[in-house]
């Protein structure tokens, strides 16, 4: 099939101006906590190049010709490198996914009472200007107090999601919040699985790690009745240690999603790497990835972290998607 990769600032589509010039391009998908990238890397021989102004606006958008090219995703230029070894003199632009506010890294205080966390963001997302997307059993979630405290509205997300275990991804005029390792969406849908075989797969690596993996974490929180500290524990579903939360909670409730939230991400580090497959313009970043004609610990589901893909002058277009052990402690590599 035939590549389609179309760079619009503005009205102009720059592929079409820079196709003398042009040597790859790059962008990687992350799957939340990090904002994701594009790269441009372009001929230039004596300089030929004008320094792209940060900030500009690039709307990008890949696929095939004949199937789709949809939009992969707003950026705004953050920086350049200009050099040569080994090659050709060449220039890097860079750019990270926009977030269409000025509000975004802005300080500020508030507290919340009896609250729930989709009510919390939704106040955050709202005084950066965005609006909220997250899962709705997240946005369930109960919070009897929270402080924000001259935090912005990023740091402070990304905080009071991750003890609930959840990631935030910002784009455009959306602040995303989805739940960790669940292979779901900010509506709480499933995302499309991604499917990779053996036979067709340009490449992959994959390396367990045995080392971090416990059956259980413990997690604490003060019983105002009885004025007695209390623990809870969550089985991760493996066989190990139990690993043990050091600060104690406000609630029961708290302590049980803190545990459950920590004992997911310490599943995922039980294995991970990489495959490399043919572009798929239909896949995200955080989706399951269902490996099979491999080998035993290979094969089963994974979770994709992110997925970094390259256009190159005469090469295919490949995609190296990142995967990490599934968060339920059981399948491809646990």
């Amino acid at each position: 099939m035939t590549p389609v990769l179309k760079v619009m600032k503005g009205d102009v589509d720059l592929m079409i101006g820079m196709a003398k010039v042009f040597l790859s391009a790059t962008h990687t998908d992350n799957a939340g906590d990090d904002d994701d990238e594009f790269e441009l890397e372009l001929d230039d021989n004596y300089g030929q190049i004008p320094l792209p102004q940060e900030d500009d606006l690039l709307i990008v958008f890949a696929g095939y010709k004949e199937t789709i090219a949809p939009m992969i995703g707003a950026f705004k230029v953050n920086g350049w490198e200009s050099g040569c070894e080994n090659g050709p003199e060449t220039m890097k632009m860079t750019a990270r996914a926009a977030t269409m506010s000025g509000e975004f890294k802005a300080g500020g205080m508030k507290h919340w009472h009896d609250s729930t966390l989709g009510q919390v963001l939704e106040d955050t997302a709202k005084a950066a200007k965005l609006s909220l997307a997250i899962d709705p059993e997240l946005a369930k979630v109960k919070l009897p107090f929270v402080l924000r405290w001259e935090a912005s509205p990023i740091d402070f997300a990304h905080r009071v999601a991750a003890e609930a275990g959840g990631m935030v991804k910002p784009g455009g005029q959306k602040l995303a919040v989805t739940k960790r390792g669940s292979g779901k969406g900010a509506d709480g849908g499933e995302l499309p699985p991604i499917v990779i075989k053996r036979i067709g797969n340009s490449g992959w690596r994959i390396k367990g790690e045995p080392r971090p993996r416990y059956g259980k974490v413990e997690a604490s929180w003060h019983d105002p009745k009885s004025g007695k500290r209390k623990s809870i524990r969550y089985s991760t579903g493996a066989k190990g240690p139990t690993h043990t939360l050091l600060h104690p909670r406000a609630s029961e409730d708290e302590a049980k999603r803190a545990a459950e939230a920590h004992g997911r991400k310490l599943n995922m580090l039980t294995g991970g790497g990489h495959f490399t497959h043919a572009y798929n313009p239909a896949w995200s970043a955080g989706a399951k990835v269902i490996a099979s004609g491999f080998r035993d610990g290979i094969d089963g589901t994974w979770l994709s972290e992110s997925i970094s893909t390259t256009w190159a002058k005469g090469s295919p277009v490949l995609s190296t998607i990142t995967v990490k052990a599934p968060a339920e402690g059981k399948g491809g590599g646990a």
